[in-house]
């Protein structure tokens, strides 16, 4: 659901939308009738049909529901699917809407909203969240009779006699913390108001709120940037300068952000407690600083967590409910420790390097494009083309280079995560290589299952299909296998160390390109458009 809300924003802070090759009424005034009506039943069209999906799906897992484990796991099964299919759905209705007829043209100017700072860019997305809203409503008691199951499975193996004892200990530890808090939200308590404010949440205000900062400061760079450096609306390096002001807003939004979060999340100080001592005594074991450890109310709903924020002022370890009452002492840890591995291996600057490649990238798809027009008479580019391509080759970016390097780091913060848990493994196998007879360097075999173990019950409870794709995890599955592979092969995880060495090395080297590319190619544009001496049309040199 991210891409698609970060797709989402990325069109709406796209200007000239849409390409007039792309636009179904090519060569026609929205304000003609048939125009302006096809595109707003375009546009509710896509309502009716996501909510006719939504009826899909809930028929397809509804079936399969017969009260048995079985049956369960197949409906989990099948609804995760329904769920994948779904971003797919989702993308291809936005990109039909909003790059493939005037509906932009039609909120911002018809009906004069594009005045409004923000108010008309939300109205352009308001198909998208309706679509949302009415495919939660329709899904919500089949999500919360698949999620009800899912606890109740792991409270009926909580209850054999092998796990008694560890039912036990964590009563004392995590369930304490939990009774302990200020709020406390239960499954069973879960309205329909409650859900879908949980769903806006956790899927579409995490990324909204801060890119609804920065939609906003375009408004206001757009509106006053061209009077302060007295820019004709032509001028190339208008949109340089205006973009460069717009990125350096995006940063600070996106530093900033894990405060924000906290407040658009039910979070709350974990209380104290052997739990929380345990957390602390572990972030002070690996040196890592934080500003608190949250407890993340979600009404007993997801089983994760997550940290946040770049620097330690403003950085945030978060804990959910449902993991603290579902989890073991040991699984909550692994938890804990594959989120800290996020965090000691600086995976956020890593991926802001990615941010700051893939603009590049898209920045020079676009120069390229309008070098060729500039050139070569057989080939005719307007600007809404030029802005479409470099958006295009970002959002391919994101979707392929993001997902491939999130789940490599993802696969780091796991194997973070078995290290950090091994000094706490007690009695363990003789065959270990960390614990055993002969000790070297490896990996625990008892931290390596208990993390496996941790993983395949968070799929589990969460109704996440053990083999299904994931755009930043990769399958629980792979995951698993992989974590075997490095128990019983170090050779493979000393490449594996490598291999994460060669990427963010590769990364910061593109970086330190990529910035002095851009410096080559537009410091004189630049200070001779802030001077006030640059011509119209003034582009930038091209090698």
């Amino acid at each position: 659901m991210y891409f698609v809300i970060i797709m989402a924003f990325a069109l709406v802070l796209s200007d000239n939308m849409p390409p007039e090759p792309c636009n179904f009424f090519q060569g026609r005034s929205y304000h003609l009738p048939g125009v302006y009506w096809g595109t707003v039943a375009i546009a509710i069209g896509q309502i009716l049909a996501i909510a006719g999906y939504a009826l899909w799906m809930r028929r397809g897992t509804i079936k399969l529901l017969d009260g048995t484990p079985k049956g369960h796991d197949d409906a989990t099964d099948e609804y995760g699917w329904f769920q994948h299919i779904l971003l797919f759905v989702l993308s291809g209705f936005l990109i039909l809407t909003v790059v493939c007829t005037p509906w932009t043209q039609i909120v911002r100017h018809a009906w004069q909203l594009g005045r409004y700072p923000l108010v008309g860019d939300l109205v352009i997305l308001a198909p998208l969240f309706i679509s949302l809203t009415v495919l939660w409503i329709l899904n919500y008691s089949v999500e919360l009779r698949l999620r009800a199951e899912a606890l109740a499975g792991a409270h009926a193996h909580d209850d054999g006699a092998a796990s008694r004892d560890m039912a036990d200990a964590r009563i004392n530890n995590a369930t304490a913390a939990l009774n302990a808090s200020v709020h406390r939200s239960t499954l069973a308590r879960l309205s329909l108001r409650d859900y879908l404010v949980d769903k806006f949440r956790h899927q579409v205000l995490i990324l909204a709120a801060p890119m609804c900062i920065i939609v906003f400061a375009k408004h206001f760079i757009n509106q006053y940037g061209p009077v302060w450096f007295n820019l004709p609306r032509d001028h190339l390096m208008r949109d340089i300068i205006l973009n460069t002001a717009l990125g350096t807003v995006s940063v600070s939004v996106l530093v900033i952000s894990p405060w924000l979060l906290r407040l658009i999340w039910a979070t709350e100080p974990l209380p104290a407690g052997p739990l929380r001592d345990r957390f602390e005594a572990m972030c002070k074991r690996i040196g890592l600083r934080y500003r608190e450890i949250l407890l993340w109310h979600t009404h007993g709903s997801t089983v994760n967590a997550a940290v946040m924020g770049f620097l330690p002022p403003i950085r945030y370890i978060l804990v959910s409910d449902a993991l603290l009452e579902t989890m073991e002492d040991d699984e909550i840890e692994a938890v804990f420790g594959h989120e800290a591995g996020h965090v000691q291996h600086w995976h956020l600057p890593f991926f802001g390097a990615f941010a700051v490649v893939s603009m590049y990238i898209a920045g020079g798809v676009m120069h390229l494009l309008y070098y060729l027009d500039s050139h070569f008479k057989q080939i005719s580019i307007d600007n809404s083309m030029l802005q479409l391509s470099a958006l295009a080759s970002l959002l391919l970016m994101w979707l392929f280079g993001f997902a491939w390097l999130a789940r490599k780091f993802e696969r780091q913060a796991d194997l973070y995560g078995v290290r950090v848990i091994t000094p706490d493994v007690h009695g363990c196998v003789a065959v270990c290589s960390v614990h055993g007879e002969t000790r070297k360097q490896g990996i625990c075999v008892s931290a390596a299952n208990i993390f496996g173990r941790t993983l395949a019950k968070i799929a589990d409870l969460n109704g996440i299909p053990r083999e299904a794709p994931s755009w930043r995890h990769g399958s629980i599955e792979s995951r698993c296998r992989l974590i075997e592979r490095f128990v019983g092969d170090e050779e493979t995880l000393r490449k594996f160390d490598r291999k994460l060495m060669v990427i963010k090395t590769g990364l910061l080297v593109a970086v330190i390109i990529g910035s002095v590319l851009a410096v080559l190619i537009y410091y004189e544009p630049v200070m001779q458009a802030i001077q006030g001496r640059g011509a119209r049309g003034v582009g930038p040199r091209f090698f």
